[in-house]
């Protein structure tokens, strides 16, 4: 068979390498030239890959400095399209690669990041003055970033996009709550593109299903929260559900398992048939990120919807196939995950009943493709297992849509 996308995935290929190599030596030297430092020493502390968008890596420097005492800075390189912004950056070309570097906590995109990691101006908007312990919890450069911020028994999370993005988060925020759904309540932060989240009670369902698979949930509860999103999301913008873009991610899979790359595209081709003869029922207000990490629960009662971004027109299947496309890799995520087999078949019962069964294995299985390529982090050893684990994982439940397809025949 053709393989499709293969410089694509040659390309995507060189960008992680040589983010990964000695070669960055030289970028992370002339970004810190530029705050009057040389580098002593340097390590790669996070690596991204976003499908047909380059890769990024983030990395801890020590800089000496000639007329004060040496500090860690942490420096951002990417193979991705970068704007001019103002920030300092350092452009230039690797091994064929077109590279961007800045400092953090600038970023070309997220220009209220500095802001967010102000602790006296997130503490005025989120706590009325003082100031405030700051903890990163996650950063994705060029894309967003979320903190904590803490003030004594207090606690509120502040979400970094880009600033025309900021308005229609806080109107999905909004949205949300004003049809009674346990979402967190959103204010405008310290700078553009800041929205400061309160914090609402619960753990995370990833939690509770690596405590027994949450059993005290009922999955029927999953489908009444969606089906309770509002009308006006409808109105909204409309995102490609995760199966929709299947060749992207098998592209970006590719690269980091480059040996199972005809696999991985043929993978991907059963999912785009999959995707189109199977029934998606109606378009209807979706979450479109909706899994264990974004839904907050308290014994077997919904507490909270998070990270709502993604709120628009789009199927039921879609966002129940990323639910158990997401289930299906959490045994390659964590070996504690012993109770997933048991809890996959419990929700898929009761989701069966309400999409196309075929459909929802079919999509689920490209949720799960696209988790393969996020296996790959910065210092680890042993993430080929992991990514193999998550491959095969999406590979059984394409086959058993294929099974589910040609029964109803």
């Amino acid at each position: 068979m053709e393989v499709m996308g293969m410089g694509a995935v040659a390309d995507e290929a060189a960008g992680l390498e040589l983010l990964e190599s000695d070669g960055m030596r030289e970028p992370l030297e002339l970004a810190v030239k530029t705050i009057g430092g040389s580098v002593r020493e340097w390590r790669l502390s996070k690596l991204q890959h976003r499908p047909g968008a380059g890769a990024t890596g983030i990395f801890s420097v020590e800089v000496a400095f000639a007329d004060r005492p040496d500090r860690t800075e942490y420096v951002c390189v990417t193979s991705a399209n970068v704007p001019e912004c103002g920030l300092p950056m350092v452009r230039l070309q690797g091994g064929g690669t077109n590279l961007t570097a800045w400092l953090y906590p600038g970023d070309p995109v997220l220009v209220g990041l500095a802001a967010a990691c102000d602790a006296a101006a997130v503490a005025q908007v989120a706590f009325g003055g003082g100031t405030a312990e700051l903890r990163m919890v996650n950063y994705r450069p060029l894309r967003r970033a979320v903190l904590t911020a803490v003030q004594g028994d207090k606690r509120v999370f502040v979400k970094v996009v880009r600033p025309d993005r900021a308005a229609a988060l806080l109107r999905r925020h909004r949205m949300l709550i004003d049809a009674g759904i346990p979402a967190p309540e959103a204010m405008a932060g310290p700078a553009d593109g800041v929205v400061v989240l309160r914090e609402v009670p619960g753990i995370a369902l990833a939690e509770a299903l690596m405590d027994d698979g949450a059993r005290d949930l009922d999955p029927q509860s999953l489908i009444n929260l969606l089906h309770q999103l509002p009308v006006d999301a409808l109105k909204l913008s409309r995102r490609p559900a995760w199966a929709e873009r299947s060749t992207d991610y098998a592209k970006a899979a590719a690269a980091v398992l480059p040996g199972e790359q005809e696999r991985i595209f043929r993978l991907a081709e059963r999912i785009a048939r999959l995707v189109a003869v199977t029934e998606a029922g109606p378009v209807v207000p979706t979450h479109g990120d909706f899994y264990e990490a974004n839904i907050l629960a308290d014994g077997g009662r919904i507490t909270g919807l998070l990270d709502v971004d993604s709120l628009g027109p789009g199927h039921l299947v879609d966002d129940l196939a990323c639910f158990i496309g997401h289930l299906a890799v959490l045994p390659a995520v964590h070996s504690a995950y012993v109770h997933i087999p048991q809890a996959m078949e419990r929700f898929l019962q009761v989701f069966d009943r309400e999409v196309d069964p075929a459909g929802l294995r079919g999509r689920a299985a490209g949720v799960a493709l696209s988790l393969v390529a996020g296996a790959k982090t910065a210092g680890s050893q042993d993430w080929e297992p992991d990514a193999l684990q998550r491959l095969a994982a999406a590979e059984e439940l394409a086959a058993a849509a294929d099974q589910l397809s040609e029964a109803s025949r």
